[in-house]
């Protein structure tokens, strides 16, 4: 256990919440649900805001729920909502009944919500005006919110009217290079942009990539205000998106960090595991059913690892921008069509040149392992094709794939990389040894 005197914990005091953060996560949880504890309640409650999913899991676990009623209280709405997910609904519930009665009622209009969506993402710090009001009442509104919840990163004001139904939007600049007498009305843009409580993480994204919006308001079922989105924390859902996908596509959650306890990492990467072996085994059942023809020509288990690497990384790059267009919204079913005729005709093209080369080494070799030069030269054509045939199957599937999982209502990046890495080594083994067998030993025959 650390020391808590009050000489230890001033070094912990003059962190940033973030730096705070960084130090608890690379302790051991029970020492650092002890430091948490010792630190005052304001420095204690930002820095359990900044910690990563996994290692706030598991330092509730056993949190005091003494101590940490006064932390959830001292957070802002979401960020309440954000610790109390990691929860189990029995230890949310009794917490909640803990909290004082604004801020759990804060909290549960946000836990409503799946993390993921925009409901879930939204706070409640906004500034609502009347279209009647004035330039003036805007500045007295602005003042007394800042005085009520100390906030500093207003941006917008929106307009709303009497049933609570956004109406306009007036841009915190606009307001202040207007006279005191001008009229909201005057001043608002009644053409507002807004995202549904429901709509996924991912849409928020892409409406702020698209817009270049600092921030963007939320409305309910009945299009009323339900709270707002902030530039600064859509920021850090587009890498959380950006590291899921990726994660994802290699067969992992999308939610593992270095510093995820080993035990979760575990559990997490064992059955995508188990897929791949499954799969590794049916392109070694590939190269069993040519076994003959491996025997009688040696020189082929040179080639089968480079065609199927080749055909494994020429795959990923078509996944990778298939899958990154899908998230950005930039590629809808129907351009599926497009896009499979501009990757089989780089299969193509890539593939005859890369073929032309392994091709001609391939001929090269060939006396290394006694074969002459006129079987040698059809090596090098039984060879150059199966390179262009796989290149061709990799471009395919690359493109199929990713909208295959996408129709089945799956994310396109879920175990993509195995899938497609499946695809291309048991068609380039099939290839390979299909044709050497078809054409190699029909020669020898002959």
């Amino acid at each position: 256990m650390p020391d808590t005197t009050p000489i230890y914990l001033e070094e912990f005091l003059a962190l940033h919440p973030a730096d705070l953060a960084d130090r608890l996560q690379r302790m051991e949880a029970k020492e650092a649900r002890h430091i948490l504890q010792e630190l005052p309640v304001k420095n204690a409650s930002a820095a359990l805001t900044e910690l990563e999913d996994e290692i706030l899991a598991d330092l509730l676990e056993e949190f005091p729920q003494t101590k940490l009623v006064p932390l959830l209280n001292a957070m802002y709405a979401e960020e309440a909502a954000d610790v109390l997910g990691e929860l189990e609904e029995t230890a949310r519930a009794r917490l909640l009944r803990k909290m004082g009665a604004k801020e759990a009622a804060a909290a549960k209009i946000l836990l409503k919500y799946p993390e993921d969506s925009a409901g879930g993402i939204m706070n409640d710090r906004f500034i609502t005006l009347r279209s009647h009001q004035t330039v003036g009442e805007g500045h007295k509104r602005i003042r007394q919110k800042h005085r009520e919840q100390k906030r500093s990163d207003i941006n917008y004001l929106f307009v709303t009217d009497k049933e609570k139904k956004l109406v306009g939007v007036v841009s915190i600049r606009d307001l202040i290079f207007s006279d005191d007498e001008v009229k909201i009305s005057d001043i608002m843009d009644r053409e507002v942009k807004y995202v549904n409580v429901t709509d996924d993480q991912e849409e928020v994204v892409r409406r702020f990539e698209h817009y270049h919006f600092l921030g963007l308001p939320v409305l309910d079922e009945e299009g009323r205000m339900a709270g707002i989105i902030a530039g600064d924390d859509v920021l850090s859902i587009a890498i959380e998106e950006q590291t899921e996908d990726m994660q994802k596509m290699v067969g992992l959650d999308g939610e593992e960090r270095t510093l995820t306890p080993w035990t979760q990492s575990f559990k997490r990467r064992l059955p995508w595991l188990f897929v791949n072996l499954l799969t590794a085994c049916m392109a070694g059942a590939v190269v069993g059913v040519f076994q003959g023809t491996i025997k009688e020509f040696v020189v082929l288990a040179v080639f089968l690892p480079i065609i199927a690497s080749q055909g494994g990384n020429a795959g990923m790059q078509t996944v990778t921008v298939i899958i990154r267009d899908m998230a950005l919204g930039e590629l809808s079913p129907g351009d599926g069509r497009k896009a499979l005729f501009k990757e089989l005709l780089l299969g193509l093209l890539i593939g005859s040149i890369i073929g032309l080369v392994v091709g001609v080494v391939s001929y090269l070799i060939a006396p290394k392992f006694g074969i002459s030069a006129e079987m040698g030269a059809i090596l090098g054509l039984v060879v150059g094709a199966a390179m262009v045939l796989n290149l061709l199957a990799a471009a395919l599937f690359g493109v199929l794939i990713p909208f295959a999982l996408k129709f089945f209502r799956l994310d396109p990046a879920l175990g993509s990389s195995i899938l497609i890495t499946t695809v291309t080594d048991v068609a380039g083994f099939f290839f390979l040894l299909a044709l050497a067998k078809w054409i190699l030993t029909g020669s020898t025959q002959a």
